[in-house]
């Protein structure tokens, strides 16, 4: 299914790089994770640690957009690699010295996470760049679970590398960057910056992006799409724990059941997502995810009546329900590509990264207020009521079928939907 575009040699280099850097992410997680912890012995340092994390997503991404839609996209990642492997550095310095202080945490991972959002869009626009729209939903799917595989292997590493030495997890995490950065270099991409005579002022590219993008309605529903679904899974994000503990009385064991199984359902739906888009056309994927959603909180509800069934029936629907989710994932990329001009691909991108970002948190906190007056299983209910109504609604929405423009059989496959 991949072995003609593995062929590709600059694409392998750009899929090493995203491995290797979605590895050390993943190391470098858990250990600043651990040692902030260790250090403060404070819970809100650790929520404080957090925000600063998301902040940069939600706030830099869309401002950092239209610089990086003008300049050649490979040097931009490899600088930024190296940028953040010097941060890493200076923090791995100052842990190996005990010169390390609580404000330092907050300040070296949102700088980090500021860097990030300045990389984030040049891969956005490199990637079909380099094997062309016709093979870029193939080349996503791959490299997005290659870089899953990756995530979870360097996850379970991690904490037997951070038992071992917290030094060298960090001395993991900047090598790391340094092999991802000279793979970007290696990439034989011929680019060259707009010319000055064609740029306009920032904020003029900043406005005309968002005017563009703003009269892009295939983009606009697929921002919604992601807003909307993202609210609705925070739901039972936000409840996870309580729900094992109280509703499905399970332990901590249950806990990483459901993440494993979940991980196996996205896993899968990256890897793929190219022979899922070829049954079932992108109109019928959009609408899934929402019918997904309803029914896997309603399953949720019925589940803990299962007796010693529940374990397995939980497996099943957390590898279902991130099937789909991945399916979604996989949609949205690919859309993004095939319905924006590649010179404002990288606004999208942030744009769409940034509001699926913001979501999360204000919802988290909005269902923490609501559990205070309501049971758990009323707050599921409501998540299903929530999916139900957005299927409906965009079920009989036109702009819906616009997705399904160009693909084969796309309507006879609504048609029997």
């Amino acid at each position: 299914m991949y072995r003609q575009i593995l062929k590709n040699s600059d694409y392998r280099k750009l899929l090493f790089a995203d491995v290797i850097n979605r590895f050390g992410d993943s190391v470098d997680a858990v250990a600043f994770t651990w040692l902030t912890y260790q250090f403060s012995h404070s819970a809100s340092l650790s929520a404080l640690t957090l925000a600063a994390n998301r902040l940069p997503t939600v706030i830099f991404q869309p401002l950092f957009s239209p610089i990086t839609d003008r300049l050649p996209k490979k040097p931009v990642q490899a600088v930024c690699d190296f940028i953040r492997a010097a941060l890493v550095g200076i923090f791995l310095l100052l842990f190996l010295t005990d010169s390390l202080q609580a404000w330092m945490f907050l300040a070296f991972t949102f700088l980090m996470n500021t860097v990030e959002s300045f990389r984030i869009p040049a891969g956005v626009g490199m990637l079909p760049r380099l094997v062309g729209k016709e093979d870029y939903k193939e080349a996503s799917s791959f490299i997005r679970s290659a870089g899953m595989g990756a995530e979870l292997i360097g996850t379970g590493l991690a904490g037997l590398i951070v038992a071992l030495s917290m030094g060298a997890a960090f001395a993991v995490d900047l090598l790391t960057f340094v092999l991802s950065g000279l793979l970007i270099l290696g990439i034989r991409l011929q680019e060259t910056a707009a010319p000055k005579a064609e740029r306009k002022g920032y904020f003029a590219e900043l406005k005309g992006g968002f005017q563009y993008l703003g009269k892009n309605h295939i983009f606009l529903l697929l921002v919604v799409g992601a807003v909307l679904g993202n609210s609705i899974n925070s739901i039972f994000a936000s409840l996870q724990a309580p729900y094992i503990s109280e509703v499905f009385r399970g332990g901590s064991e249950t806990l990483s059941l459901l993440g494993v199984c979940e991980t196996a359902g996205l896993l899968s739906a990256f890897y793929f997502y190219p022979k899922i888009s070829e049954r079932i056309s992108s109109r019928n994927q959009f609408l899934l995810s929402f019918g997904t959603s309803c029914a896997s909180y309603l399953l949720l509800l019925l589940i803990p009546w299962l007796g010693w069934f529940r374990y397995p029936a939980a497996g099943l629907l957390m590898f279902g329900w991130g099937l789909l989710g991945g399916t979604a994932a996989s949609l949205f990329s690919v859309k993004l590509v095939q319905v924006v001009e590649p010179d404002y691909l990288g606004r999208a991108a942030s744009v769409f990264n940034a509001a699926g970002a913001c979501v999360t948190p204000l919802m988290s906190a909005a269902i923490a207020g609501l559990v205070a007056f309501l049971p758990i299983q009323a707050a599921l209910l409501m998540g299903a009521a929530a999916a139900a109504v957005v299927f409906a609604v965009m079920a009989r929405l036109k702009l819906c079928r616009a997705l399904n423009e160009g693909e084969k059989g796309s309507a006879e496959a609504d048609n029997e939907a």
